[in-house]
């Protein structure tokens, strides 16, 4: 008897961790500080909302990470830290940053009036 997995089923942090053969832990702090990882999902808006990920979502993260050489790797950190502003779509129902709404967050004193 064969079972089936649908990979777009949501797994927790646990989970996600040992598919990626790492622990729990470096998944939370690779998010708390903004570091590269899969996409992520909290369910709720209360802080202590439950995050899980797509199966799917952290296979092809994975295999993102595939690299023919060491210099291959180094030139793509590189890349990477040359645009640490790199900022991922916004997820549906998200808050809006100050940026994406066209007007600045503060006005400068002295600049040009409206």
């Amino acid at each position: 008897m064969s079972q089936t997995v649908d990979l777009d089923e949501f797994i927790t942090n646990k989970e996600a961790a040992k598919l990626m053969k790492l622990r729990p832990n470096t998944l939370e702090v690779r998010r708390h500080q903004g570091k590269d990882g899969p996409p992520f999902y909290k369910i709720g808006d209360a802080p202590n909302a439950p995050i899980r990920y797509l199966r799917s979502e952290v296979i092809a993260w994975i295999k993102e990470q595939a690299y023919r050489s060491t210099s291959a790797h180094t030139a793509a950190v590189r890349t990477k830290r040359e645009n640490p502003m790199r900022i991922a779509p916004a997820a549906p129902g998200a808050i809006p940053g100050p940026w994406q709404n066209g007007k600045p967050a503060v006005k400068q004193p002295g600049g040009a009036s409206e």
